[in-house]
């Protein structure tokens, strides 16, 4: 035996290194291979934007009969200059379909005739082509010292529809924007190679202790099985079975109690998980303690515990239970220093008057904590009627998604007046449904529930589709005024959103600057990573960008003074109370987004005499039922072109609203 394990040790080595091995050239040939697709997508998506964006706007159908004017190609090279700016670009050229290059980068190439390339032809058929090509066969590029080049073709198009009236053509090194990409590969090989070397070195040791270490994990997987390894309480599966085997002894009376922590969320958020951790594990012990001796206590996960009460002398007991509990929490818990207090919310459902089995009380005293929750009652039975109300928003929500295919929906528009003459300067857009049971809803009876769900995405797909095309309306009624719309998180850390707004903008030929994108304290601190990578990328393409409910959340000035933005929004809590301490907030709140070069907008204006006030404090724009409630696109149009009335007068030109100079767009054709 002893003879034989050298052997097998050795074997088992060799195996192991050559299937380790080959692992890490799949994995390397995989990351290069990644790399060569990122590379090129992001060609492509700069391609796009910039032919879309900056190439489509500034061209009539005359402009590709020939060569552009020597003023026209400066003002293209211009434009192209300044969405390229951070990439080297080879070559630029602008087809027509009878192969002449009537824009070019390189002068000497301008006018000129070539026959049409497969991949050029592709882009007259329709498609954006893309791929990477070497410097040597890159056609016209006029150049071969660069090694590989990402060559990519975008059709131009005058109208979403119409035909392809010519093509923009560009050449990027693949090395400049693939050059992160590469060095994110080096770094990858080195720790993968580490990695795959110390994972090899490591499989020794583990067949060595193999045999030992499953028999202890076969124990502690049985042990886990049953208990949550956080609080040492029992887990759900435990829950369910002892529950389960008490109430099949049928007592007279029991209950089971559900206990949600209340704004567990913003303990994380505020201290982390960790300090989270800590205060979950103090509530075991707590709870044990407050309630009556062999209650079946279990955390089911997150912030949620269970209780079994079973045998209860009256019904009455569960409530006395309930209050014990939520009573156990109240005592502040010490985490890193700092005094932690915590609260509950809890729901009862009785047995057996409310279910006879654990997943049907389970169920019902979920309702019933949700309910005591949203009442801020602390403690709640289970009511028939609030299960109903629960079934109605499940209702609500797929109606919903029939709701945005049917086209339910429906704008209204609440316009933003320039306080210093009372101008109409932009509307933001608010979404309504229009149910054919329930009539006109309101955002606060459809749009939570969206943002918990994957219909949020769809949602703001067609509210930002809608606004774009009303705005569009009035634009064409010479009415050159903005359009602000409201994102949450989900719609921040959606991949998706960048190209949707530039779609949308390149179909209603509106310039970026008058589509606003209105975001709150809160998303802020949800994802910031994420949510300021894609706020930078809206911003670069002109797209501008407010905060909303300015003074609710708990974003910090270092946090907010990195953002791309270009309007704060006060919320309409300080604006109401002007009279009191919330005119120090406003005055205070103006100064600091005035010293951030941001224009700022009161919400709530009820009065003239509010109006006023925000005026003498610098305030730059004012929104409210002084000026107007929320009216639908329709009455916008009317009234903006009707006898001017006070308050509300339209401004015709280009919306700029903010003090510092907005960024440059495509003009409008």
């Amino acid at each position: 035996m002893g003879s034989h394990r050298p052997r097998l040790l050795l074997r088992f080595g060799l195996i192991s290194a050559l299937a380790i091995a080959a692992v890490g050239v799949v994995l390397i040939a995989e990351l290069r291979s990644t790399i060569r697709g990122q590379a090129v997508n992001e060609a492509r998506t700069l391609a796009v934007l910039a032919a879309r964006l900056r190439v489509q706007p500034e061209l009539t159908p005359k402009d590709l009969d020939g060569p552009l004017t020597r003023r026209r190609s400066d003002q293209l090279n211009q434009l192209l200059e300044s969405s390229f700016e951070d990439t080297k670009v080879v070559r630029i050229k602008l087809w027509n379909p009878r192969g002449q290059v009537v824009f070019s980068d390189d002068p000497s190439i301008q006018g000129k005739r070539f026959d049409l390339s497969t991949d050029l032809e592709a882009a007259f058929a329709g498609g954006v082509i893309a791929g990477i090509v070497d410097a040597d066969d890159a056609e016209n590029s006029g150049t071969s010292r660069y090694g590989d080049l990402v060559e990519v073709y975008v059709p131009l198009r005058f109208t979403p529809t119409g035909p392809v009236v010519g093509a923009f053509e560009v050449y990027v090194p693949y090395e400049k924007v693939a050059a992160a990409g590469n060095r994110k590969v080096k770094r990858t090989v080195f720790i993968l190679l580490d990695g795959l070397v110390l994972l090899w070195a490591a499989l020794f040791r583990l067949v060595a202790g193999a045999s030992r270490r499953l028999r202890n994990q076969a124990d502690e997987n049985r042990k886990l099985a049953r208990e949550d390894a956080l609080t040492g309480l029992s887990n759900r599966t435990s829950f369910l079975e002892l529950a389960s085997a008490a109430l099949a002894k049928r007592p007279a009376h029991g209950a089971v109690l559900l206990l949600d922590l209340d704004r567990f969320k913003d303990l994380n958020d505020s201290l982390g998980h960790h300090a989270g951790d800590l205060l979950l594990r103090e509530i075991g012990p707590r709870l044990t303690g407050a309630l009556p001796p062999g209650t079946v206590i279990a955390r089911l996960g997150g912030d949620e515990f269970a209780a079994l009460l079973a045998p209860l002398d009256h019904p009455h007991d569960a409530r006395a239970a309930a209050d014990a509990a939520r009573a156990s929490l109240e005592k502040p818990v010490e985490i890193e220093g700092i005094a932690v207090s915590s609260e509950g919310s809890v729901g009862i459902a009785h047995y057996p008057e409310d279910g006879e089995d654990v997943a049907t009380l389970l169920q019902r005293a979920d309702v019933a904590m949700y309910e005591a929750k949203e009442r801020r009652m602390g403690v709640a039975d289970y009511q028939p009627d609030a299960d109903r109300s629960s079934h109605e928003r499940l209702l609500i929500l797929a109606q919903l998604r029939e709701a945005i295919e049917r086209d339910e929906l429906v704008l209204h528009y609440q316009p933003e007046v320039a306080l210093d003459d009372d101008h109409v300067v932009g509307a933001e857009a608010l979404v309504r449904w229009e149910h054919p049971e329930r009539g006109l809803l309101g955002p606060v009876t459809f749009v939570p529930l969206a943002e918990h769900t994957g219909l949020i995405g769809p949602l703001t797909a067609w509210v930002l589709t809608r606004a774009l095309r009303d705005t569009r309306r009035w634009w064409d009624a010479g009415h050159r005024i903005g359009v602000a719309v409201n994102l949450s998180v989900a719609n921040l850390i959606d991949p998706e959103l960048p190209g949707l707004v530039a779609r949308l903008l390149a179909e209603t030929r509106l310039p970026p600057a008058t589509l606003e994108l209105e975001i709150t304290e809160s998303v802020l601190m949800t994802e910031p990573e994420k949510a300021l990578r894609t706020l930078r990328l809206l911003r670069s393409m002109g797209v501008r960008l407010a905060v909303d409910d300015y003074g609710t959340g708990h974003s910090s000035l270092a946090y907010l003074h990195k953002l791309p933005l270009n309007t704060l929004k006060i919320d309409r809590s300080f604006v109401m109370a002007m009279a009191g301490e919330g005119g120090v907030i406003v005055r205070s709140t103006v100064d600091l987004a005035h010293s951030l070069g941001l224009a700022v907008v009161a919400e709530g204006i009820e009065d003239h005499g509010t109006a006023i006030a925000l005026r003498a404090l610098g305030c730059d724009l004012g929104q409210g039922f002084h000026y107007a409630r929320p009216i639908p696109v329709a009455d916008l149009l009317a009234r903006l072109g009707g006898d001017p009335e006070p308050g509300f007068t339209a401004t015709v030109g280009p919306p700029d609203p903010a003090p510092a100079a907005a960024p440059a767009v495509p003009a409008v054709t």
